[in-house]
């Protein structure tokens, strides 16, 4: 008797233990595509082949401490209208609104995190628009909190309290739009130098608060470096050292899963653009070459091309693409022009490395750099190749 009592007991040990791994939710990967709002090109943009669309962006009043928009109000109010008609080419994406920028630097959002007061009125006024709207969440992009670095200029103007401030303040928008009628997401655009991450992000509590993390791998490397360079690199070089070794797409992704982010909420982040530069002699041309200073091919831009510009100016003649075996990546010379950029063979190498390791997806910054209009081969290269290579792969949330 007490034999078959065990027997059942073990029996029921083994079902439980079989229902616990049958558990893991399966899920659609996120193809999140970033919209800049100073763009014209909103019409071009293929909202099917994207999950997450995002308008970037809305921005700080440091005098209210409520929201701004970074253009004058009537004209920015009828650009997301705009933007949210564009619903009617999905029934599944969903469309959401950035919140900050590389542009917004990082001191004015230290200063609004520091104090609850503060905090509240922001997020009191971005729930009122999200509400207006209709969107269906934010986007936290502070680039980048924690970091006081006097030679990245407005980026470097954080503050240690930053780390504590920023997961408060992830904390009180979930807890406002919990009380919503309709459910929002989260998500937050983050850095993926080491330092960066330890100095700004709570990764954990953070992870516990967001629906996704969007690691912005990409704008690796530029100008500041002195040599030229791929930004967007998959892989290290042999000559990388310190961070740098980890500061490339493989690396950064698997540090936020290391510091205790779920993979299936770390999307990926992919180029739609390129850095050019001048080489210092033409003649030196390789990755690690000195360089004079940022190729101004087509401006406005200083050095930052579309995807679709750098296409053209390829296409125009005289230039010389070549994969980087190493870092798994493109770059074109032409005399003593210089561009690195990533398209649809390094694209195919992220998306498939994503997949082997188990992430949530992938995001582009912009989808309007892409080649939308086909000006060099078929329509929207970039973003088909994102969406081709991802859409029937599943995400397993433990």
């Amino acid at each position: 008797m007490h034999s078959l009592k065990y027997l059942i007991l073990g029996l029921s040990g083994i079902f439980v233990l079989f229902a616990g791994f049958g558990s893991a939710a399966e899920l659609k990967p996120r193809i999140v595509c970033y919209y800049g709002s100073w763009s014209n090109a909103m019409k071009d943009i293929p909202v099917e082949k994207c999950t997450h669309i995002y308008y970037s962006f809305l921005l700080l009043n440091e005098t209210t401490w409520r929201y701004r928009f970074a253009g004058d109000e009537i004209s920015e109010r009828r650009k997301m209208a705009e933007f949210l008609n564009l619903r009617q080419n999905s029934t599944d994406a969903k469309f959401l609104l950035a919140i900050g920028g590389a542009a917004e630097g990082s001191a004015k959002y230290s200063n609004l995190a520091e104090f609850k007061e503060r905090r509240t009125i922001f997020i009191e006024s971005v729930v009122e628009l999200l509400t207006e709207f209709k969107f269906d969440g934010v986007d936290v992009d502070w680039e980048f909190p924690g970091v006081f670095w006097e030679g990245a200029g407005q980026l470097g103007g954080g503050r240690p309290i930053d780390k504590r401030n920023l997961a408060l303040f992830v904390e009180e928008l979930r807890k406002a739009f919990d009380q919503l009628e309709r459910p929002l997401e989260i998500t937050m655009a983050v850095g993926v130098l080491e330092s960066f991450i330890t100095a700004g992000y709570d990764v954990p509590r953070l992870c516990s608060t967001l629906d996704a993390v969007h690691v912005m791998t990409y704008a690796l490397r530029g100008s500041w470096d002195g040599v030229a360079e791929i930004h967007s690199l998959m892989y290290p070089r042999p000559t990388d050292v310190g961070e740098y070794r980890r500061y490339n797409t493989e690396g950064g992704s698997l540090l936020f899963s290391e510091y205790g982010c779920p993979k299936h909420k770390l999307i990926v982040g992919v180029a739609f653009f390129g850095h050019s530069f001048v080489l210092w002699n033409e003649l030196n041309n390789k990755p690690g070459d000195l360089i004079d200073q940022e190729a101004t091919i087509h401006l406005p831009g200083g050095g930052y091309m579309t995807y679709s510009e750098i296409c053209q100016t390829i296409n125009e003649g005289n230039w010389t693409r070549v994969f980087d075996a190493v870092v798994q990546g493109p770059y074109a010379t032409k005399g003593d022009l210089w561009v690195g950029y990533d398209d649809v063979e390094s694209i195919g190498v992220k998306i498939d490395w994503l997949k082997n390791h188990s992430f949530g997806g992938a995001m582009t910054w912009a989808i309007e750099e892409d080649d939308h209009k086909g000006l060099c081969g078929p329509k929207s290269p970039l973003i088909t190749t994102m969406y081709d290579r991802l859409k029937d792969y599943v995400v397993v949330a433990p």
